[in-house]
């Protein structure tokens, strides 16, 4: 563990590996006075994103800045056991093909059931945000691009299968924070207070309480959003129930209300706590327990964290590489498209596992032998 100081806090970083400019934006975070009295843990699979360094926690406070969670409020990871079953995965991928829209696709219809409240919540926000309220709907059971994904997974000692889904909130969720941060841009404006670019806040009593509601409405829509997916899947093409399998769902963009801890590319992991890690497309994700640890905010991992931006992983990542790496998981996606997601612009799957034995107990690693990944 290594610990970082600035002019109003501090930071625990547990990255064996951690990039130059991922340092440089931690501590811009702590010389800033939003930041002030917070716990703050990093994550081993930390880098450098848009507004936010990934895989950053920190316990909440009375100031809120909409760029740390960033567009994809509420993203996260949703598995279901399957069991041991017989399908083609050629027949799997026409089927997501035809039921799940992707990238920047919708459903056609609205979803069948909802929570009785919940469109509510959602048409006050898509009235205040200038947002078509219906197509918000329809995007409820749409996979979206960039690294979300569906993957079956395979335990290697039972054989049992895993449905795994990658996705969050869609448009809503980065219009909802855009929204906000464009607010928090005005406050400081308004406040004349000097603060480095896309990290203005907002405080509670000023606009941050309205951001916190909505974003509760944000993840519980990409709640919804995986389980929908996963429902159609479960359902209508494996023929099982939901309620009879053993689930795990992971949040790893998201605050969680009852902690108070904010995890922006980390998930909970309180002791005993089931949780998913995805590492790559090639590597699969661990299934384990949480430990509990106070030091690292009650938190881990969310994935394996990426080493190489989109841009530089199309430069210099090989197609014959990204193929090669792929052999032996059936896969419609594998294209220069998503060359930028392959198993080489992240860090290494051994670099996570031995990062993370103080934060997590690892069960098993599932492996992939299906994956379906929209283009970025």
């Amino acid at each position: 563990m290594t610990l970082l100081k600035g002019k109003y806090g501090e930071a625990k970083i547990f990255a064996s590996m951690i990039e130059e400019e991922a340092v440089e934006q931690i501590k811009t975070f702590l010389d800033h006075q939003a930041f002030e009295g917070s716990s703050i843990a990093v994550m081993p699979d930390v880098h450098s994103g848009k507004g936010s360094v990934v895989g950053f926690t920190m316990t909440a406070n009375e100031f809120v800045i909409p760029n740390i969670i960033g567009v994809d409020i509420g993203c996260g990871v949703l598995a279901y056991r399957l069991g041991k079953i017989e399908f083609q995965f050629d027949e799997l991928d026409r089927f997501i093909r035809r039921r799940i829209p992707f990238g920047f696709e919708v459903n056609s219809s609205l979803p069948d059931s909802l929570p009785s409240l919940f469109p509510k919540k959602i048409k006050k926000i898509t009235d205040k945000i200038s947002l078509n309220y219906e197509k918000v709907l329809c995007s409820i059971g749409s996979l979206g691009g960039g690294n979300h994904y569906i993957e079956i997974d395979q335990e290697e000692e039972s054989g049992e299968y895993w449905l795994v889904i990658h996705s969050g909130s869609r448009n809503f969720g980065l219009q909802t924070a855009n929204y906000h941060q464009k607010k928090a841009k005005e406050y400081s404006f308004k406040k004349n207070l000097k603060l480095p670019k896309d990290l203005e806040y907002l405080p509670l009593k000023e606009g941050g309480e309205e951001y916190l509601e909505d974003m509760k409405t944000a993840q519980e829509l990409a709640h919804l959003n995986r389980m929908e997916m996963a429902g159609r899947i479960v359902r209508d093409f494996f023929n099982l129930k939901e309620e009879n399998l053993e689930k795990i769902e992971s949040i790893h963009n998201y605050i969680n209300f009852k902690d108070k801890i904010i995890r922006k590319g980390a998930i909970s992991a309180y002791s005993g706590e089931d949780l998913i890690i995805p590492l790559n497309m090639r590597d699969g994700a661990i299934l384990g327990k949480g430990k509990g640890k106070e030091s690292w905010n009650f938190s881990a991992p969310h994935g394996a964290g990426r080493v190489l931006s989109r841009t530089k992983a199309k430069k210099n990542i090989s197609l014959k590489d990204y193929y090669e790496s792929m052999k032996g998981v059936w896969s419609s996606c594998v294209s220069f498209k998503t060359l930028d997601e392959s198993p080489f612009a992240y860090k290494s799957s051994d670099s996570i596992i031995k990062n993370i034995e103080d934060s997590v107990e690892i069960q098993k690693i599932i492996k992939p032998v299906y994956n379906f990944k929209a283009e970025s």
